[in-house]
């Protein structure tokens, strides 16, 4: 999901959730904040990480200290590709503008500066100091602007425009409401572990490890509203091992170790279930009026910020209680819902009733009255990258591992085991006319929002990456063209297109954006609504497109993509500094305004997953690449998200469409381009054997040939004359033997082609039965008809002039559909049938088995061809064994 555009520049140090003790916050707008707690200080990271010891170097550890550093591209190349990514959404005026813009930001103009460095150039190296002294601090260049710019100065309700949320799939056991909780719990408890005890494996990609950092925000994090901009506050894992549970707008919390001080007493899932089971009686039982305080995180920042205040000015046991919030591990939504259909599914994960839902908290793990679950994720310190995996453990292990029960408890046994419980301790807001105020706005401003919001979920199971991928095609570059294309049939028009792309190859990388719209892209959706363009040129078309897209991303993972770069020159212009020209053109302005935003995660443990559009006249498409289908979920201001929906579907049918009656095409063509080729090979060898056999002819009758040289004939050879000094002269001389046969076309190589089988199967036979005979001579085939017992067919030879009529037993064989013998001939290189030798008696060979034996090789039955190669070689061990 990509960032909101803002003009703060404030820096953020680095946290760690893993200090014992106190530090700072987390950015400068922490100090326009109220004190997140009166006695736990928020915990930060240094922005100078102490060196790890050999110790320390664990398994999560492992191969961090190698990561590179995030690049900063050559500006020449940012700004070429900067021009690039513009063409396609400017006219050509707008476009010539925005061209002599960037020349005069590189000093290119018709006025360089004299002696000066241009400004673009200078802000550039000035960033490249600014990288350096990043890199010996150990982070980015980035890292210190970004969650300020990008999120903590975005001041539009988190809990619609900044957060996310994942829809779990369903546990086949049916489990109760607290059996899933507290089993997900417990496995959420044991990432946590593993996150301490630094012995997670990393993140890798092509046997390099990914960047770890954002991990450290997974737990005990909490975001905190103030005036202008947020913070960010973390607190200590080792002091703070409570679950914040809410339900019916309640909150309570409950300890998950049995010693504090011993983490290896964790609570069992049983333990756990007990402490929600409390928690659910305690909530439906409490009748009582208590202000849902759940429903102020969901306000705008600004008014958040102010709400933050009334609550603790409402009594001073506020604070104390909203410091366990924050401080809590994460938040367990315990719902009275029972969401059913895809929208509701959907919509609980997102944004649920609004009190029921801290959305400030680094997550929220929610479960529902019918068992389904989800996710709710805060952006700001991390992607959904660590969140995912979390996710992905919590769901695969859950299905590896028992439900908790008390099935196997009596009585005593069950009360001894909830007595050794401490009771889970209700946060008891205390209210105040101001309060209540603030409440019942956030109350009015909530629905409203909500209702302003279309989100339509769509499954499309038409087909998935595994098809786009026999399409030899990015799976992902190929759903974006879809996207690119839906956009512009609703709305005649391309905009700029964010997809998120992870830097987290390089030291504290976060995202980088990869631009869909492009000049491909923009020709791809004329084509395809260009009656006058043919199949093929739209599949061109589509195809250059998709690459386009690839390339783009391959650069934005690699840092090498515009967007990153130019707001860093952005950020590090002094304020008293005149703005460049080209950050004052509008199409820069316009080509940096997401009104498509998009992500992908795939993983087949969600069936659901999504955000809010980040402009009000934009989309939010959050989508998912599965093996077999698609999932896509579109949000917008009341822009059409259903119809945008149903065009993704069309653009991906008609894709497909395209794609498959193309491949038809071009193996129809592929076909054709085959059989004239064997034609012409046909007709070559016809014309050769034509030539051999006038040539023969005219040898036999002392004529010298015109069109074949006969090799000379050396009468004085010894042999060339028997034996007796009979002359031989007088016979016809045998043509030069061929030492291979004919190669064999390309038909008999091409069996996993329907289309050529089919083609092959009409015409190829009568023509290549005769004209390729000698490439498939030493086949033995069946010449017998279905049903019948099956011989071998010896090889025929032609008979000499003096040679001997077939055999009577012969003759008696063929009559009776058995296999031949063979009459010996010599006459060029063809062989015939003894039937045919007989003048006709019995059927011609291309009406026998041994059509059906050749149609069934050329068709690609391998069983058939094994079995004559079995029956060749058990033919020639016989004769073999014979010889000897």
């Amino acid at each position: 999901m990509p960032p909101h555009i803002t003009s703060n520049n404030k820096r953020a140090p680095m946290i760690s959730l893993f200090a014992t003790a106190p530090l700072p916050d987390l950015n400068k707008s922490a100090t326009n904040s109220p004190d997140s707690s009166p006695t736990l200080g928020a915990l930060s990271i240094s922005a100078t990480p102490p060196p790890l010891t050999l110790q320390e170097c664990s398994i999560m550890d492992k191969g961090q200290d190698k990561l590179p550093n995030l690049p900063i591209p050559p500006l020449e190349q940012t700004l070429a590709r900067y021009l690039d990514t513009v063409r396609p959404l400017t006219t050509d005026e707008e476009y010539q503008r925005t061209v002599a813009a960037v020349k005069d930001f590189q000093g290119q103009g018709p006025s360089p500066p004299q002696g000066l460095l241009p400004l673009g150039v200078d802000l550039d190296r000035r960033l490249r100091e600014h990288a350096r002294e990043c890199e010996e601090r150990g982070t980015s260049w980035l890292a210190e602007w970004w969650d300020d710019w990008a999120y903590f100065s975005h001041r539009d309700p988190s809990t619609f425009f900044v957060n996310y949320y994942f829809g779990f799939q369903d546990d086949p056991r049916m489990p109760t409401q607290t059996a899933r909780a507290a089993l997900l719990v417990s496995l959420a408890l044991e990432f946590r572990q593993l996150i301490a005890t630094r012995t997670l494996t990393p993140d890798m990609a092509r046997n390099a490890p990914f960047c770890m950092n954002m991990y450290q925000y997974l737990f005990n994090y909490s975001r905190i509203a103030g005036p202008c901009a947020d913070s960010a506050v973390g607190f200590p894992t080792e002091t703070n091992n409570h679950i914040c549970v809410v339900r019916n707008g309640k909150f309570y919390i409950f300890e998950t170790l049995h010693l504090p001080s011993k983490p290896s007493s964790v609570l069992s899932p049983r333990e756990i279930m007990i402490q929600l089971e409390r928690i659910k009686k305690m909530a439906d039982d409490d009748k009582s009026s208590v202000p849902e305080i759940g429903i102020l995180s969901t306000t705008h920042r600004d008014q958040a910020a102010k709400d933050r205040v009334t609550l603790f000015e409402a009594h001073t046991s506020n604070r104390v209680h909203m410091t366990k919030i924050e401080t809590s591990m994460f938040v367990l939504c315990l719902d009275s819902s029972s969401p059913t259909t895809s929208e509701e599914f959907s919509r609980a994960c997102w944004h649920g009733d609004g009190a029921s839902r801290w959305f400030d908290k680094c997550f929220q793990l929610i479960v529902f009255a019918n068992g389904r679950a989800g996710m709710n994720g805060e952006h700001s310190k991390m992607d959904a990258t660590p969140t995912s995996r979390l996710c992905r453990f919590m769901i695969d292990e859950a299905q590896a591992r028992n439900l908790p029960d008390f099935r196997n408890l009596n009585a005593e046994d069950l009360y001894e085991c909830a007595s050794a419980l401490e009771k889970p301790q209700p946060l008891n807001f205390i209210t105040s006319p101001a309060l209540d105020r603030a409440i019942a706005n956030a109350h009015v401003t909530f629905k409203e929002t909500v209702d302003a919001h279309q989100m339509v979920p769509t499954e499309f199971k038409g087909y998935g990456k595994g098809l786009i991928k026999a399409f030899k095609m990015s799976p992902d570059a190929y759903v974006q063209m879809a996207l690119q294309l839906a956009y512009y049939r609703k709305h005649g028009e391309l905009v700029a297109t964010y997809e998120s792309a992870a830097t987290r190859k390089y030291r504290h990388g976060r995202t980088e954006t990869a631009r869909s719209c492009s000049i491909e892209s923009k020709a791809f959706c004329e084509a395809m609504d260009n009656p006058d363009m043919s199949l093929k040129a739209r599949a061109a078309a589509c195809r250059a497109a998709v690459a386009r897209h690839a390339q783009y991303t391959a650069w934005a993972v690699d840092g090498q993509a515009i967007d990153r770069h130019l707001l860093g020159l952005r950020l590090i212009r002094k304020p008293e500094e005149e703005l460049p020209a080209m950050f004052q053109d509008p199409v820069f302005a316009r080509t940096c305004r997401w009104r498509l935003s998009t992500s992908q995660i795939s993983d087949d443990c969600f069936i659901a997953y999504g955000w809010g559009e980040v402009v009000p006249d934009g989309y939010g498409c959050a989508y998912m690449v599965k093996e077999t289908e698609l999932y896509f979920c579109v949000t917008s201001l009341g822009l059409g998200s259903k119809e945008f929906g149903q065009h993704i579907t069309e653009a991906l049918e008609d894709m497909r469409f395209t794609f498959e009656e193309v491949r038809k095409i071009e193996k129809a063509e592929a076909a054709e381009a085959a059989l004239v080729a064997a034609a012409a090979a046909a007709e070559a060898a016809r014309i050769a054997a034509e030539e051999r056999e006038k040539a023969i002819a005219a040898a036999a009758n002392g004529e010298e040939s015109t069109n074949m040289v006969l090799p000379m004939i050396d009468t004085t050879s010894p042999g060339f004359f028997g034996s007796g000094g009979v002359d031989l002269i007088s016979r016809s001389p045998s043509p030069p033997s061929l030492s291979k046969p004919a190669p064999r076309t390309s038909l008999f190589f091409q069996k996993d082609d329907p289309v050529l089988r089919t083609a092959l199967a009409r015409n190829a036979m009568a023509m290549a039965q005769e004209k390729y005979w000698s490439g498939i001579d030493d086949i033995a085939f069946d010449d017998v008809t279905p049903g019948s017992p099956k011989a071998k067919t010896v090889k025929p030879q032609l008979p000499t002039n003096n040679s001997t009529s077939v055999s009577a037993s012969s003759a008696s064989l063929i009559s009776n559909n058995s296999s031949s013998s063979a009459s010996i001939t010599q006459q060029g290189n063809r062989t015939r049938s003894s039937s045919q030798l007989m003048g006709g008696v019995g059927r011609p060979r291309s009406d026998s088995g041994a059509k059906r034996t050749f149609m069934a090789i050329l068709m690609g039955e391998d069983s058939v061809l094994g079995r004559l190669r079995s029956r060749r070689a058990n033919s020639n061990l016989s004769n073999s064994s014979s010889n000897k």
